[in-house]
């Protein structure tokens, strides 16, 4: 396998690992549990966990390594109004510069996300992260401003620190859960389509807080 396709496995399976709970809040994950548990060698891992921290998803210590912040609710706050913003301007590019493939591919990601099988289940869970994941970075992308693109992988893989640790539907408690995603989306993608840049940015702007408020104002 090629070195960057050993990197991208480490990363994907150190998130799916951290997904099924095999890790919580303040762990830190060292480069030799994880090289053995991969059957990896130190390197993809030391790059994949480096990736991590760029993006935000994990902190890291000088001498001690990687891991996974602890919560705080302040820094929910921060990092949700960030995520808010900096998004809100990703979907008004996207408006402005999405093309017709574009635009395609969001609708049928949501499509994916409406006929994820098996609510609550771990499969479903990694299927609705992969979608989501590909859903919001996916407007970064087509907004084609590589600062907003960057910023918003970093504030989103940061927030989703405390979704996948306090969301109810991640965990499991509530099988019916994300039914508002598919629906937002879609009004997302359609100002998109549109071209309206204003709604869109308020509509993205709406969507991130209220997964805010679900997790913290409602749970």
């Amino acid at each position: 396998m090629a070195k960057k396709n050993l990197e991208e496995f480490a990363y994907k399976s150190i998130i799916k690992m951290i997904l099924e709970n095999h890790f919580k809040p303040g762990d830190f994950l060292l480069e030799t549990e994880l090289s053995d548990s991969l059957e990896l060698s130190r390197t993809p891992v030391r790059h994949a966990l480096s990736l991590l921290v760029a993006e935000g998803f994990l902190d890291k210590k000088k001498k001690k390594g990687c891991f996974i912040p602890s919560p705080s609710p302040q820094d929910a706050r921060h990092v949700f109004y960030a995520r808010e913003h900096i998004e809100g301007l990703a979907a008004a590019s996207a408006a402005r510069y999405a093309s017709a493939g574009d635009i395609e591919f969001l609708y049928d990601l949501i499509e994916k996300e409406k006929n994820v099988e098996n609510p609550g289940t771990r499969e479903a869970k990694i299927a609705y992260v992969t979608i989501n994941e590909s859903f919001h970075l996916g407007i970064a992308r087509i907004s084609l401003n590589k600062y907003l693109e960057q910023y918003c992988r970093h504030s989103f893989w940061r927030s989703h620190t405390y979704i996948f640790f306090f969301d109810r539907y991640y965990s499991g408690l509530n099988p019916n859960g994300q039914k508002t995603s598919p629906r937002q989306h879609m009004e997302i993608t359609k100002a998109i389509a549109d071209r309206d840049e204003e709604k869109a940015s308020d509509l993205m702007k709406q969507h991130v807080r209220t997964t805010f408020e679900q997790l913290f104002v409602k749970l």
